[in-house]
């Protein structure tokens, strides 16, 4: 193993102290209160394909505030698991590429699953807010001095409304979460602000433990605050306001209002999303919670690692036909 953090007997116990502001849940309730007054306006259309026993469509409804979120749902043609739960997928961070066969492992079991575009970062997702200020290479930036007008606020919101999207589609109200890199960021915190998810499966998590990941990591999207500072505010007069802002979205902090079963995978050599801040999320996670780390792996887990999360979730989930 090539160590670019700490060791593994260090992660074991390494448990930060939360950045939590004192207005952190009241921020997100505020928010939650908010949604719940704007319709979501599910349009639902469906899409030719071809595999035998799977059905498509395309659907779009209403994100948090303005722009209308993108997102393919599949469900299996005969519903021989009524019981089963369904299923959210969320995707990497510029990485919209999750296509419909990623979805079979669960169609095969009744779960009818939604894979979800986060705004701004597919051409088919617009994102119409305002920021008060653009990005400097990204989306990491966008409205950072200010957490009610920050991208990642909207997008956490655009997440939490998509799994009652998928319950009203799938007529289910068990429903679990999963995603990698930022998508298992999003699975986190959709996880913690939303009632009853019954699991989640988080791999190499982003969007947590900022000020660690910012000094750690060497490539991928945390450079962009690299990148921020040292081009834009090389005084750091608004570092402050920066990490108070990123305090409101870090799953460190998001991560003991979670309540379900979790299992997290974490890369040891990860350089894009630190092992430490895998760990120090998984630390702070409320309910029962499962981690598996991989020595030899970094930003991208082994496939056996696939198996594990089948498996976590079939010890949990009984599926009768009926």
């Amino acid at each position: 193993m090539n160590l670019m953090d700490l060791s593994l007997e260090q992660l074991q116990t390494y448990q930060p102290e939360q950045t939590k502001k004192k207005d952190f849940e009241q921020f997100w309730n505020d928010r939650k209160n908010e949604s719940a007054l704007q319709g979501l306006n599910i349009v639902i259309e469906p899409v030719s394909y071809y595999v035998p026993g799977v059905e498509r469509y395309h659907v779009t409804f209403n994100g948090f505030r303005n722009s209308r979120i993108q997102a393919t749902y599949l469900k299996p043609e005969k519903d021989v698991y009524p019981k089963s739960p369904a299923a959210v997928i969320f995707h990497g961070y510029n990485w919209n590429n999750l296509q419909p066969h990623y979805a079979f492992k669960y169609l095969i079991q009744g779960i009818p699953v939604m894979l979800v575009d986060v705004r701004g970062q597919n051409v088919h997702s617009p994102d119409n807010n305002q920021y008060k200020n653009g990005g400097s290479s990204g989306w990491m930036t966008l409205g950072i001095t200010d957490p009610d007008n920050y991208y990642f606020s909207y997008v956490y919101m655009d997440c939490y409304r998509s799994v009652d999207v998928i319950r009203e589609l799938s007529g289910k109200t068990d429903v679990f979460l999963e995603g990698g890199s930022q998508g298992g960021a999003l699975a986190v915190a959709t996880a913690a602000l939303q009632d009853g998810i019954s699991y989640l499966l988080a791999d190499v998590p982003f969007l947590t433990h900022f000020k660690r990941s910012i000094e750690v990591s060497t490539e991928g999207p945390y450079n962009e605050m690299y990148h921020y500072f040292k081009l834009h505010d090389p005084l750091q007069k608004n570092r402050s306001a920066v990490f108070d802002t990123l305090s409101y979205v870090d799953c460190m902090n998001l991560a003991s209002l979670v309540s379900c079963p979790s299992f997290i995978g974490v890369g040891l050599e990860d350089n894009v999303c630190p092992p430490s801040s895998g760990f120090a999320l998984y630390h702070h996670l409320g309910g029962e919670k499962q981690i598996q780390e991989y020595p030899e792996f970094g930003h991208e887990l082994p496939a056996v690692h696939e198996e594990k999360k089948l498996q976590f979730i079939a010890s949990r989930q009984k599926f009768k036909k009926e």
